[in-house]
């Protein structure tokens, strides 16, 4: 019993150190589609980045993505129109 038990928190741990690392790389690939390819970042977007965040540090995610997070909320909302 103390076996299975043992089995259960590795398996536990694999499962959350396996949602963190997505999180943390759907993360940096909205990073780089807004901060570096589009410039803006929409709403929804943002706010759904930010629900990704917060479950990652909820996991126990260390603060290697803030910055990344500083990022993308100080972009605008919208692109800017020429003209």
């Amino acid at each position: 019993e103390a076996l299975a038990i043992q089995k259960q928190k590795e398996e536990n741990r694999a499962t959350k150190n396996g949602l963190q690392a997505l999180l943390r790389d759907r993360i940096i690939q909205s990073y780089n589609r807004y901060v570096n390819d589009e410039g803006c970042c929409p709403i929804y977007a943002l706010e759904n980045i930010q629900a990704m965040y917060k479950a990652y540090h909820d996991l126990g995610g260390n603060g290697a993505v803030d910055k990344l997070m500083d990022d993308i909320e100080s972009l605008p909302t919208e692109k800017r129109r020429e003209g």
